[in-house]
């Protein structure tokens, strides 16, 4: 045999070898993703599903303001509970959005990296309900005065009122300062992972950990 066949033939067989190769990557990247995938289409229903129940809850308390402009406490605390779930809303919105963008014959750094910001969903409710700690009266007024019809301002000292108002203010603060440092870039302060981990529960601490480390592998 001569010295070109040769080469030829050795040619021949990298070329397969490299063809069964790429074969062989592409199966198992499509079996590792076989299981984020059906996830996916799981989560995405659920967030459609929100995204539903949110907007009924926003027409509702946009219909419950409409239906009390005369009481101006009782239209305060609508829009504060009014505002909150359209910001949650928005958010559930947006996860529908990252889900649909998710594309699976991008690399696999990429993708995961959308699967963990959907799986990291929960930190954003957590931070919106730590967000509205300071004003949660606006929600108890509004939910006993639509479900049950009762009025509970009324009934409160003016004195209370006054002392309440001033605590919560002077809260703003330290919860907006604690709101910022809820996030997975601040994973290596202890209280930071600790109330991420408490309040959120493990998968989605971990999906948070994943981001970061994505984050220092891209930087």
């Amino acid at each position: 045999m001569e010295l070109t066949e040769l080469k030829g033939l050795v040619r021949k067989h990298d070329n397969q070898l490299d063809h069964i190769l790429q074969l062989n990557s592409e199966l198992i990247k499509k079996i590792q993703l076989q299981k984020p995938q059906r996830n996916t289409n799981t989560t995405l229903r659920k967030r459609v599903f929100e995204v539903i129940c949110f907007t009924t809850f926003a027409l509702c308390t946009g219909m419950y303001i409409a239906a009390n402009l005369e009481q101006t406490h009782l239209v305060v605390s609508g829009i504060i509970v009014h505002l909150f779930t359209l910001i949650a809303m928005i958010g559930s919105i947006g996860q529908v959005v990252l889900l649909k963008q998710i594309d699976y014959s991008k690399p696999i750094v990429e993708i995961r990296k959308k699967i963990e910001l959907v799986n990291a969903h929960d930190l954003f409710f957590f931070k919106l309900m730590f967000l509205s700690a300071p004003i949660w009266w606006a929600y108890a007024l509004v939910a006993l005065d639509f479900i049950l019809g009762f009025d509970l301002f009324i009934y409160l000292d003016a004195e209370f009122i006054n002392r309440y108002i001033i605590i919560n203010l002077l809260l703003i603060l330290p919860v907006a300062w604690a709101f910022n440092k809820l996030s997975y870039k601040n994973l290596h302060i202890q209280w930071v992972r600790n109330t991420i981990g408490f309040f959120t529960g493990s998968d989605t601490k971990k999906a948070l950990v994943f981001l970061n480390e994505i984050e220092e592998f891209e930087n």
